[in-house]
């Protein structure tokens, strides 16, 4: 199931690999904490949003706070993917 939402903040630990993505859900308004690959999402999110990644490698900027995006999760509740909502409707 494709999801719309708000970002609201990204967790993760550099040592362990995972991540939470904080997304206010659009419909329920509802804060869900999405497990994630850590490097790979940040990547995703520097490379979506800019403005994520700083010195030190880490994903202290705040580039991605206040998107929206859609996304989705795999069967074991993982970030499987998101797409920023302003490219999903770009008609160019």
């Amino acid at each position: 199931m494709i999801k719309k939402g708000k970002i609201l903040e990204f967790r993760g630990s550099w040592g362990s690999g995972l991540g939470t993505l904080f997304i206010e859900d659009s419909e329920t308004g509802e804060v869900e904490a999405v497990l994630c690959e850590n490097g790979p999402t940040v990547r995703a999110l520097e490379a979506a949003f800019g403005n994520v990644i700083t010195p030190g490698h880490s994903a202290c900027g705040s580039g991605h706070k206040g998107q929206e995006i859609f996304w989705s999760v795999d069967d074991l509740g993982l970030l499987s993917g998101f797409t920023p909502v302003e490219q999903a409707y770009d008609d160019s």
